[in-house]
């Protein structure tokens, strides 16, 4: 029997080999962050430096910006993001379902290497995009983004630094 329970924006599927897990607070190591405004809400930020750009990502790192995410957002631009911050490494997944604009996943190692990359996720796809492997963060920026900038596997993600 299939049994599952949809967190938005996150999913959690029995049958999968892995558990996710909704941290209720982030550890010491996460990414520097402050207070800032963003698409209308208060939220931290982290500066976030990949494919030789820097954008200005929302940390999600508690169990309600975990499951909010991406939602309530019209846009997105190269500039923004959101960076979910599981706070330990592990195998999580995120979903589209109730999102309004297409999306590039990449799933980060916790010493800050790009794991795996999603490209161009549609909006309600139906589908699971997890890390398939231990990741502690997975970085949600504007589709195209990836491809655009070069952001490949393998290459390394720097907090709080700008980029060059």
């Amino acid at each position: 029997m299939i049994k599952f329970m949809l967190v938005l924006p996150l999913i959690i599927f029995n049958f999968f080999p892995f558990a996710v897990l909704f941290p209720a607070l982030a550890s010491e190591n996460s990414p520097a962050a402050t207070s800032n405004q963003l698409n209308g809400s208060k939220s931290r930020r982290v500066m976030v430096a990949l494919g030789g750009r820097t954008i200005q990502a929302v940390v999600a790192d508690t169990d309600r910006t975990l499951r909010e995410g991406l939602l309530g957002w019209d846009r997105i631009t190269d500039e923004d993001g959101m960076l979910l911050d599981f706070t330990v490494s592990g195998q999580y997944a995120i979903h589209m379902q109730g999102m309004k604009f297409p999306i590039d996943a990449v799933w980060i190692d916790s010493a800050g290497v790009i794991k795996l990359v999603y490209e161009d996720i549609a909006p309600h796809s139906g589908r699971v995009y997890p890390s398939m492997i231990p990741c502690r963060y997975c970085l949600e920026i504007k589709g195209g983004f990836c491809k655009k900038y070069g952001v490949k596997e393998g290459q390394t993600v720097r907090f709080g630094v700008p980029g060059k």
